[in-house]
């Protein structure tokens, strides 16, 4: 072998041992720009992607607008009757102003079914049906509601008759006072104003 086919042999293996140092450096650049771009999807997911929980934390609530419900999805509240006022009562009228009883809530999707039993004004037993709703207003301590339904003993017999009430709340914890109106009906015709103790029994099963 002559000394010109060594030299090109020489230029062949420089040649070629070249081309695998500039073929191993391109693709440890492509390695580490794959690692790079992986690390900031990692850490886009981390820190802009939404929580598995966060649709359950919104859920129990309904709300519209900026007033925000007070009542719970799924929820059970007791109702504790107390008194009633009428303000125009006659000297010949004696209405009943002591008038326990009890009534539950089931609350969902902003509104609720209730029903219950009371000592009506003019000394009958009560039953009572219907469906309602209540915003809180300003603040979660204070709200509006509103219950319509069929209220009966107000006449002879069973006589159900359909009513609306109206009424605030004044919410402290579980516990809220009622305080409502009651438009005359049936042999009471005087418009009264009612008081109630409302529990909320959710957290106790």
């Amino acid at each position: 072998m002559d000394m010109q086919n060594i030299a090109m042999i020489k230029k062949i293996l420089i040649s070629a041992f070249l081309s695998l140092c500039f073929l191993n450096a391109s693709l440890a650049d492509d390695q580490t720009s794959d690692s790079s771009e992986s690390f900031e999807i990692a850490k886009s997911e981390e820190v802009y992607s939404v929580p598995d929980d966060h649709e359950k934390s919104q859920k129990g609530k309904f709300y519209s607008g900026k007033n925000e419900s007070i009542l719970e999805d799924g929820r059970l509240y007791v109702q504790v009757n107390l008194a009633s006022y009428h303000p125009s009562e006659d000297s010949e009228d004696d209405f009943n102003e002591f008038n326990p009883g009890i009534g539950l809530e089931y609350h969902l999707d902003g509104y609720y079914f209730a029903g219950g039993f009371f000592e009506n004004s003019i000394d009958k037993f009560s039953t009572y049906w219907g469906v309602g709703h209540e915003r809180t207003v300003g603040a979660d301590w204070f709200g509006l509601g509103i219950l319509g339904g069929i209220v009966t003993g107000y006449d002879s017999g069973f006589s159900p008759r359909l009513a609306a009430v109206p009424y605030i709340t004044l919410s402290n914890g579980r516990a809220s006072l009622k305080t409502y109106y009651v438009p005359a009906v049936g042999d009471v015709d005087e418009d009264a104003i009612g008081f109630a103790l409302r529990f909320d029994m959710g957290g106790w099963f």
